[in-house]
């Protein structure tokens, strides 16, 4: 019954993969399984165990990386992957992998992505978060979101120099 009330609630789950962030997900499922499992009936209850391991897996998805699920520019963006270092992306190319930042001609910044974060380049250029908890996480708590000269260049990464220089 746990493993019938698990595979449901990931596909519940799944259909908000790139829709909501991660640290979302997860809060709102611990929160709806743990309501659930103070219900009388045995079967809801074993309902609510499913949804809160599945809430519980989000934590992988945040551990991944931050990602960048749309991209409506209408000029080149220019990302920090993790793993490639400094790629380019054509206007409407979304990149594979997770990032840790971009940026874009005229930004004179980069935009710092925390992990778990999901963001959005509209096509004004302006950047915007998935809903949920993301916008929050990203720049009250991990100090991301957009960023100066100034903090670009007392970092000890110099790739964000070079991510940097593409924003001017």
């Amino acid at each position: 019954m746990t493993s019938i009330s698990k595979k449901s609630s990931d596909t519940a789950l799944k259909i908000f993969n790139a829709k909501i962030d991660p640290y979302t997900r997860a809060y709102i499922g611990m929160i709806f399984g743990f309501a659930l499992a103070l219900s009388l009936n045995i079967a809801i209850r074993y309902f609510s165990i499913g949804i809160m391991i599945v809430s519980i897996l989000q934590l992988n998805d945040i551990r991944k990386g931050g990602r960048l699920i749309k991209n409506l520019s209408a000029i080149p963006v220019y990302i920090l992957d993790a793993k490639n270092g400094i790629t380019k992306l054509e206007p409407g190319e979304i990149p594979s992998s997770t990032i840790d930042g971009f940026t874009l001609k005229g930004l004179n910044g980069v935009f710092k992505v925390s992990d778990g974060v999901y963001v959005k380049i509209n096509p004004n250029g302006s950047i915007s978060y998935t809903p949920g908890l993301g916008k929050i996480i990203n720049q009250s708590i991990r100090s991301g979101g957009l960023k100066s000269k100034d903090w670009v260049a007392n970092q000890q990464d110099k790739r964000w120099q070079e991510l940097f220089n593409n924003s001017i």
